[in-house]
């Protein structure tokens, strides 16, 4: 079969709003006739775009599980999907509503509706890389040659990634977004506040107390406080202490250097001044969006509007988070899917590296206590002879650890894994697949096989970018 398509979903349960898209994914082989079949990701469509809500809560620090449900089913209906259709999906839980007391339990609860290969949760450098990828920054980068930087600015935090060549370079994120400071139904009096605003507001002399009515010229100033930190941490501006003190797990580097601005995610469209729904959150996102689109971003046109703002995550999530193994894969009564395991870094790009392959992998698997997937590059076009010796090393090494998994980026997974098979006890499962590139501190999400068995589908959950990351 060249072709093959497939039904995704991506739910994103943000800071805000909740949000639902499915998508169509057709899968091809884009090898030639008289080749080994070479499947890839060729098309994405969306499908439906679910309405965007708001965020169910129970309790200030706990998501209502039973009526986020129901609005999931509700899209579903409307969708004319049910989830029995659905072969990938991503349902993740981002910004301040991960750090809410039942997010794992919620995840779990929806994984159902998101067929059997999910993305619990995105950490800050996910959820940066799903959002440029979801609004088309990713793409503008690659198409235009310029490094593209997009900045996802949603209810409580803003994520931000630098693509080149349609690749993250480097990823940030901020506790700053548009529901740090949340109204009364008129709009302006005080509701409550994060630990953030309350920083925030400090350092721009505006008092905060429960009940207040605030005036415009104190919204517009917390808003230029704010957009000020956005300058700073992209280097339009000297960095200060407040900067500082609002960065979650890391920032971008210093000296991040962007030729092209890009911005997603809710307050997105209150920037370029296309939201027709801003009264409905009764918070800051509408002054923020304003106060962004009069700062240095916008100077020398430099701003590009992407294509998707306010469903950047969740199309990133449900049609760009999944990419597809090599084609020579080798793999036997592995129970899949398999879920969240760690990549363990195992040095093997040359010949070389032979001699020091069995030492290697059995560190990793003891710092892992045996429970993850041995990455590493592999070499281009072994000879039979070198396969051999590499399955010999590798099958000893591994022997007594389960699962047995080998995720490799250069096309041997084939050969490697026949190899291999030949030199354990009959029935042993494992798994051998090539075409993923994988960095220490990743975990891998690997689907059922699709495509008449010839390819897996593969969700690779990076935490931590180098600066320098070639994914």
């Amino acid at each position: 079969m060249r072709e093959e398509q497939l039904l995704s979903v991506g739910i994103d349960i943000g800071t805000s709003t909740t949000q639902c898209v499915f998508s169509r994914l057709t899968l091809s082989n884009t090898a030639s006739s008289f080749s080994v079949p070479r499947i890839r990701i060729t098309e994405k469509t969306i499908l439906y775009r679910a309405p965007t809500r708001l965020t169910p809560l129970s309790s200030p620090d706990t998501i209502d599980a039973g009526t986020l449900e129901a609005m999931i089913r509700e899209d579903y209906e409307a969708a004319g999907i049910v989830p029995e259709q659905i072969r990938l999906g991503a349902v993740i839980i981002t910004g301040e509503t991960a750090r809410k007391a039942n997010a794992r339990a919620v995840t779990e609860a929806l994984s159902e509706l998101a067929g059997e290969f999910v993305v619990a949760t995105a950490g800050p450098a996910l959820e940066s890389v799903l959002a440029g990828r979801g609004s088309g920054a990713a793409e503008l980068s690659e198409k235009r040659g310029r490094r593209v930087l997009n900045l996802d600015i949603g209810g409580g935090t803003t994520n931000m990634c630098l693509f080149a060549g349609g690749n993250p370079v480097c990823d940030g994120c901020l506790d700053l977004g548009g529901r740090l400071l949340r109204f009364e139904e008129d709009g302006n009096t005080v509701l409550s506040w994060t630990d953030a605003m309350a920083l925030i507001a400090q350092d721009a002399g505006i008092p905060l107390q429960k009940g207040m009515r605030m005036q415009e010229t104190e919204k517009n100033a917390l808003a230029l406080r704010m957009a000020c930190v956005l300058e700073e941490a992209t280097g339009l501006r000297e960095r200060t202490g407040l900067y500082e003190k609002l960065i979650v797990e890391h920032g971008l580097p210093e000296h991040v250097q962007a030729e092209l601005y890009t911005f997603s995610g809710g307050v997105a469209d209150c920037i370029y001044g296309i939201s027709t729904e801003n009264h409905l959150f009764c918070d800051l996102g509408e002054a923020l969006g304003r106060a962004v689109a009069r700062s240095a971003f916008f100077e020398r046109e430099r701003v590009v509007r992407p294509a998707e703002t306010g469903h950047a995550t969740v199309i990133g999530a449900g049609a760009y988070s999944v990419t597809v193994s090599g084609s020579t894969i080798q793999f036997h009564d592995m129970p899949l899917p398999m879920k969240s395991l760690p990549a363990a870094s195992v040095t093997f790009a040359r010949e070389e590296d032979l001699d020091a392959l069995a030492e290697t992998v059995e560190a990793q698997y003891r710092m892992f206590d045996g429970e993850c997937a041995l990455a590493m590059q592999g070499i281009a076009s072994p000879n039979w002879e070198l396969v051999k010796r590499t399955a010999e090393v590798l099958a000893r090494a591994m022997k007594p650890y389960s699962p047995k998994v080998i995720i490799l980026q250069e096309d041997m997974a084939k050969a490697l894994g026949q190899a291999m098979s030949r030199l354990w006890p009959e029935g042993t499962p494992f798994l051998c697949l090539d075409g993923i590139e994988l960095n220490h501190g990743d975990t891998v999400d690997i689907g059922a096989p699709v495509s008449g068995g010839r390819a897996l589908p593969v969700i690779v959950k990076t935490f931590a970018f180098s600066h320098k990351s070639g994914r």
